[in-house]
């Protein structure tokens, strides 16, 4: 079993707004959970300033974030003039979106909608389309159920994602578990360092366990919030790099390639539809 992460009895002092706001708004939910692996797992700033510059100036560029959770990087976008749309599936996450641009000061109001349903919201409309936050199409159909993941729901929702893009030039910016994680047979197990938000003591491990045999990963967490335990399990597809070009390919995109995104956790490709 493979383990990281682990703080060795460290304390972290954390007085971000959003995560005050997030342990402060009752019992955590799984938009919640989401908020701290954002904070642990991504190089904020620099994620942004990264996907920025991978857009260009945003003059006359719209870009939709069709799974834009809790706010990141949207809401930053928008902060920077982007003519941003954002939707998501989940109306959970949903909640932790609205906060959180109330306490940016940025008028956005983020869709609910599942991705069966974007291109006949959104067929052929944006410059750049984004699914990004950890390959949360992988999730598909699970993140707010506990089900099991649809292999046709996935390559759906990637056919939505590029159908979305507009013909002659748009592009995709998609991610997907890191290539060295896929490689991984142990459970690999992180343990966050304990943190202190708000005068409320916080804990947090994930354990992600490959089951590439059955085309599956499941995603174990554990949040304790003043000895309060909240648990969370998420299963997704285990999908290699190949396959999910491959999709790609199909669903219409060419120059579908690898991009070194820095301060982003997961691995990064785009793509160009004609």
């Amino acid at each position: 079993m493979n383990s990281q992460g682990d703080s060795g009895g460290e304390t972290l002092e954390i007085n971000e707004p959003r995560l005050i706001k997030c342990i402060e708004e009752g019992e955590p939910d799984i938009g919640a959970l989401w908020e701290f692996c954002v904070h642990f797992e991504f190089e904020r700033d620099l994620a942004v300033e990264s996907i920025a510059k991978w857009i260009g100036p945003p003059e006359g560029k719209r870009v939709l974030d069709c799974a834009c959770g809790s706010g990141f990087p949207g809401i930053e976008l928008a902060q920077r003039g982007y003519d941003v749309t954002c939707s998501d599936g989940s109306a959970a996450m949903l909640r932790h979106f609205e906060r959180n641009a109330r306490l940016a000061g940025v008028e956005l109001t983020p869709e609910l909608l599942t991705w069966d349903g974007l291109v006949q919201r959104y067929e052929d409309s944006f410059d750049v389309v984004l699914c990004r936050g950890g390959g949360s199409y992988l999730y598909g159909g699970t993140w707010d159920d506990d089900a099991s993941p649809d292999s046709e729901a996935l390559v759906d929702s990637l056919r939505q994602f590029v159908g979305c893009v507009r013909p002659g030039g748009g592009r995709l910016y998609i991610d997907i578990t890191r290539a060295e994680d896929l490689e991984r047979t142990e459970p690999q197990v992180t343990r966050r360092p304990r943190m202190v938000v708000g005068g409320h003591v916080v804990e947090l491990s994930e354990t992600v366990t490959p089951h590439p045999e059955t085309g599956m990963r499941v995603w174990n967490s554990e949040l304790q919030v003043d000895g309060n335990v909240y648990e969370f399990e998420r299963r997704s597809h285990y999908l290699p790099h190949e396959q999910l070009v491959a999709v790609l390919e199909k669903a219409g995109l060419s120059e579908v390639n690898r991009e070194v995104i820095p301060g982003e956790h997961y691995d990064v490709f785009s793509g160009v539809r004609a």
